[in-house]
């Protein structure tokens, strides 16, 4: 069984405890390392090499989007999931280079599980927000449209983890149908895979 190697980055102790100790819990999943600000952040990163980082945003001097934008870049192979209680940063965290966006009272299975999903290469999306709530954060009035119904549809699948056969029969469509829109989908916003799609149409405010 292969161990996902996580590093917790929040400010505070208490939640960072029992972060680690929830996540170690989980039989494949490792606690790796542990940071309260940015530079201690990138120094523990430099020296374990992580496969996910549960970061926090409000943390004092660099906040969590800034710190994103840089490990990201350092590492694109990175996968950051965005942990905190606000949900307006959605768009930023996710044009920054986050994978994935939770609220930090979401459940532990649930957590678990966006690990994971990070982990496999998919987009872990849990906000507990209805989706009135969300479309006001991530497609505000006056957004511009340049996705079909159907590509707007299956992007929405896929910013929230869905993955082709998912989609295909959430959508009542053929996964060939799935395939041929998302390359359509990728060579619109030039991007190479689903978590740089979604990150840029969310940029865009598309979906």
């Amino acid at each position: 069984m292969d161990i996902i190697r996580v590093m917790v980055v929040e400010d505070h102790q208490i939640v960072r405890e029992g972060l680690r100790r929830m996540l170690e819990m989980e039989p494949d999943m490792r606690v790796v390392a542990e940071a309260s600000n940015a530079d201690e952040a990138i120094r523990q990163f430099r020296a374990v090499e992580p496969d996910v980082i549960l970061m926090d945003i409000k943390m004092p001097g660099m906040d969590g989007i800034e710190l994103t934008r840089q490990l990201t870049k350092e590492s694109p192979e990175l996968k950051i999931l965005v942990l905190t209680l606000y949900d307006e940063y959605l768009p930023e965290a996710i044009a920054a280079g986050a994978v994935g966006y939770l609220r930090k009272d979401l459940g532990s299975s649930e957590l678990s599980q966006a690990i994971r999903t990070a982990s496999e290469g998919r987009f872990p999306l849990y906000l507990n927000l209805d989706r009135d709530s969300l479309m006001k954060i991530v497609h505000p009035e006056g957004g511009q449209e340049v996705f079909s119904e159907r590509e707007t549809s299956i992007m929405r699948c896929v910013a929230g983890g869905a993955q082709g056969k998912e989609i295909a029969a959430q959508l009542a469509i053929s996964q060939t149908t799935v395939r041929r829109t998302l390359r359509e989908v990728y060579t619109k916003l030039g991007a190479r895979n689903s978590s740089e799609a979604v990150a840029e149409a969310l940029n865009r405010h598309l979906i």
